[in-house]
């Protein structure tokens, strides 16, 4: 819980009003109280406030009309709204208005401090989220990793620019949302940013969405269609998997990057666009212009500014810090209210598995973990199996993989399947020892 958070308790009785300052100010909470909608208001306005206890009756007037008015001035701001009997019918109509949950009275402090815990933690993750999706100055709760804030800051100054830029990174490491955030921070914010996959589309049908076609320039061009670049003119264009791009169409780019002007397919005239060019690739484009697979001058022109995302692995520091987003992200997505955390042995198995598919199988892992877990608490058994077995392969022909494998299976057995006597035992740490178990799928 954040420290000394501060609330707003709007209730026209005195009594209870005295009663919830007590408790809440001997748990460390600062207390304000209003006891009508003009007071209220001009608290509001005056101070921020981190939650609200609206009660449904303020003498004659309805609470609930003040809702809307509460956040109007502060959107984000958690409201739940105390009812008495026989207003639960208006209760259950606040939270259609946007309040956070409601508690009837007789109001039992226990369910009452859940329910605000719960409403701030929220509220706190919603504003994260909020900083993170509009500025990179929100790296440090998605990060922790050295690298990644270096390379997220070089990203935000390239921003400023109109240089092509080119990210590197495997599969699943979020060069979409690097190409988003780069988008967002940049002059062109207010103007669209579009996105291609190259690996999705054949060649001609990958010239014809990026430049756009004439009517009848080939069976089946009924109409005139604008390409993607045209479509993007004054905003951004994130092609992703540029390394798939056939010859024909990367000579075109050359041209659109060098002058800023295309042609559609089937037409004879050239005309201007204004676009920020950013590509992605998993593939190393040097190898493939050494192969006659990728242009030379291209890859010149894209070299010009470069990002590299590291894979997961290479920064583990990140790998909680993501996986308690994704727990809050699923959370959210589905109107799960209450706080879930993670087992020790989760967060063990988390920090010891490889993540090949970097970001992307996290997400899922932890959002499979979600739906499946029964408490409040992820447990092992909620993680894939795919992670918490490894994918299993033979011992192979290498005595010493062999040997390997018959010492830890033995020590395990001994050690009733306790990972951290077994890991002691064996002289190894207990990641290095999941580590193992997943790689040999014991």
């Amino acid at each position: 819980m954040d420290t000394n958070p501060s609330v707003l308790i709007v209730d026209d009785h005195p009594p209870v009003c005295a009663s919830l300052r007590e408790n809440l100010s001997m748990r460390n909470y600062r207390v304000s109280v209003a006891y009508n909608s003009r007071e209220a208001l001009r608290l509001l306005r005056t101070e921020n406030r981190d939650l609200v206890l609206l009660d449904v009756r303020l003498g004659e007037e309805n609470g609930v009309s003040l809702l809307p008015r509460i956040l109007e001035i502060d959107p984000s701001l958690p409201v739940i709204v105390i009812t008495g009997y026989g207003t639960v019918e208006i209760a259950v109509e606040s939270i259609k208005r946007g309040a956070f949950d409601y508690l009837e009275k007789p109001i039992k402090i226990e369910k009452l401090l859940k329910t605000m815990e719960n409403a701030l933690y929220m509220s706190r993750l919603e504003r994260e989220n909020s900083l993170f999706r509009k500025s990179v100055l929100g790296i440090p709760t998605v990060t922790e990793s050295a690298v990644m804030r270096d390379m997220l800051l070089r990203a935000r100054k390239l921003a400023a620019s109109n240089l092509p830029i080119l990210i590197y990174g495997e599969s699943g490491t979020g060069k979409e949302l690097l190409a988003e955030l780069i988008h967002a921070e940049s002059s062109r914010s207010t103007k669209p940013l579009h996105r291609v996959n190259c690996a999705a589309f054949s060649e001609s049908l990958l010239e014809s969405e990026l430049f756009g076609h004439e009517r009848g320039a080939f069976t089946g061009a009924i109409e005139r269609f604008p390409g993607v670049f045209e479509r993007s003119n004054g905003g951004t264009l994130f092609l992703d998997e540029i390394g798939d791009m056939g010859l024909s169409s990367q000579a075109k780019i050359l041209r659109v990057l060098q002058n800023q002007e295309l042609r559609r397919v089937g037409g004879r005239e050239t005309f201007k666009v204004d676009v920020r060019f950013i590509a992605a690739t998993n593939k190393d484009l040097g190898s493939l212009t050494a192969e006659g697979k990728f242009r030379s001058d291209l890859l010149y022109r894209l070299n010009a500014a470069i990002l590299c995302l590291p894979p997961l692995r290479e920064r583990q520091e990140d790998i909680i810090p993501l996986a308690k987003r994704f727990i809050a992200d699923y959370g959210r997505e589905n109107s799960r209210r209450e706080r879930r955390t993670f087992s020790p042995q989760v967060l063990e198995l988390l920090l010891s598995h490889d993540w090949p598919g970097n970001i992307r199988e996290l997400k899922g892992a932890i959002y499979y973990a979600c739906a499946v877990a029964e408490g409040s608490e992820i447990r092992v058994s909620d993680i894939p199996e795919l992670i918490t077995r490894g994918i299993r392969r033979k011992p192979g022909a290498n005595p010493l993989e062999t040997a390997e494998i018959a010492c830890i299976t033995k020590t395990l057995r001994e050690e009733g399947n306790n990972k951290a006597r077994a890991a002691e035992r064996l002289s190894i740490s207990r990641s290095t020892l999941y580590k193992k178990i997943n790689q040999y799928g014991l």
